[in-house]
């Protein structure tokens, strides 16, 4: 009877290790889901310092507005390569806001200083 009971308790434990062993997930097996994309903003601001557009990139949503600030110490223009809006020459601490209310990508430079580029998205 001994013999009976010490072969069930192995098996028993056997069970009972499988068991654990299989129920353990590898970390690659269950990908962390990713995190939300960040909505686009109904308004941001873009710093212009340092010979930059700072973010260079920025989403809103249609009908919002973007806000240039010139934070350096010589003139700059905030310019749409199509054409469709040109702050003009902006002088330190001036500012230059526009809404967009068409959807689509914008891409804009200073006309002072070609290295100066960036972008505006804009999603419905």
């Amino acid at each position: 009877m001994k013999k009976y009971i010490l072969g069930l308790s192995v098996l028993f434990a056997v069970v009972v290790m499988a068991f654990a062993a299989c129920s353990k997930s590898s970390s690659g097996s269950n990908p962390e889901p990713a995190p939300p994309a960040t909505p686009p903003a109904a308004s941001v601001s873009v710093e212009i310092k340092n010979f930059a557009f700072s973010a260079s990139s920025v989403s809103i949503k249609k009908g919002g507005t973007v806000t240039w600030t010139n934070a350096d110490s010589t003139p700059h223009t905030v310019t749409d390569n199509a054409g469709s809006f040109d702050s003009n020459s902006m002088a330190t601490s001036a500012t230059y806001s526009r809404k967009f209310e068409t959807a689509g990508t914008y891409t804009y430079h200073c006309n002072f200083h070609s290295s100066m580029t960036g972008t505006v998205v804009v999603s419905n």
